[in-house]
């Protein structure tokens, strides 16, 4: 049988691996989370409201990369390198998170209040729908986040696609950490949306 000194003995280095593990957990940085934020233009607002009136319009489906879509948010270390990082997420899905933000933003552009994200209800007949091919949604943190998107503008039937075009936007952090970041994205959602909105009032008039 083992003596009480002898088990004192044992029980100290038991102790410090504990005092040692409990530093390492403590140390472990929180998960923070972060969602994109609808901001429309206000300058286009007065561009697209006069051409059309109170349109429906259904934005989606979207198409984005897997590696973008995902809980960690993705930052760009170089051609071919990317960051995921397990601390940095967003607070739901970004394919939601996209689709809203621009679903919202169209609605402020157009002065619409019958502007959906897909998938829409049964009963919403929208008069154009916005198909969304994102290519790249990434950046550098602390440089730029950038997006490059074909997107379609359709109408009731679907098949035929009334404009087609592409958008290549390119917008600097203004900050070093992932607010910043996430910020950026947003605004580039804005002028995306102020894109849409311009090509569905032209459509539009062109009828």
């Amino acid at each position: 049988m083992m003596s009480n000194r002898c088990l004192r003995n044992l029980g100290l280095p038991i102790v410090v691996v504990l005092v040692l593990l409990a530093g390492c957990r403590s140390a472990t940085p929180p998960v923070e989370f972060y969602t994109l934020s609808p901001q429309p233009p206000v300058a286009a607002a007065d561009e697209v409201a006069g051409s059309v009136d109170n349109l429906a319009v259904g934005v989606g489906p979207l198409q984005i990369p897997k590696f973008i879509d995902r809980p960690q948010i993705v930052t760009r270390l170089g051609p071919h390198r990317i960051n995921v990082d397990e601390f940095h997420r967003w607070a739901g899905s970004v394919y939601e998170d996209i689709l809203r933000a621009v679903t919202l933003n169209l609605a402020a552009l157009l002065q619409s209040n019958q502007v959906a994200a897909y998938p829409w209800e049964d009963y919403f007949d929208p008069d154009y729908r916005v198909y969304l091919e994102v290519h790249a949604f990434d950046g550098r943190l602390g440089q730029y986040a950038r997006l490059d998107a074909t997107w379609t503008i359709t109408g009731r039937d679907s098949r035929r696609p009334l404009l087609v075009r592409k958008s290549s936007i390119r917008e600097p952090t203004r900050g070093d950490g992932y607010d910043a970041y996430v910020a950026a994205k947003s605004r580039i959602l804005g002028i995306l949306s102020r894109q849409l909105a311009q090509g569905i009032a032209a459509v539009h008039r062109g009828k």
